[in-house]
This record gives structure tokens, sequence and C-alpha cells, in this order.
């Protein structure tokens, strides 16, 4: 199954309509402590956690991870 991807132009577009997201931070521990660039509001899961699952997703919204 693939997964859709979306552009950071459609991400800001869709935040800046105030969808009903959750932005999960998947980045690797070192990256995401290193960087000084996060997106506002998202919340930070590991990828080990996302692959586990997560025990109790949101319902009834849209769940967009990135990573680098």
């Amino acid at each position: 199954m693939a997964i859709p991807r979306i552009t950071k132009e459609e991400l800001k577009a869709k935040m800046d309509k105030n969808e009903d997201l959750v932005i999960v931070d998947a980045r690797a521990e070192d990256s995401y402590n290193l960087s000084n660039q996060k997106i506002k509001g998202s919340i930070r899961i590991t990828l080990d956690e996302l692959e586990k699952g997560i025990k109790n997703p949101p319902v009834g919204k849209e769940i967009i991870t990135y990573c680098t």
C-alpha cells in the first residue's frame, strides 16, 4: 500500500485553513535535538514508537508524519 505524500506547501495550506491535523515529527533523536526547525504544534514520536503502533490514535484527524 502506497502512502500518500504532500508537499510542504500543501501542509502549510492545510495548517492555514486550520484543518484538523496531527503532525508527527518522526526524526531520529540526534536530528531532532540538533535542529532549531520544528513545526509548531507537532508531536514527537520516534520511528520505533510508530513501528510498534500508537496506542490511542486520534480519531477523525488526518495524521501527517515527517522526518529527514
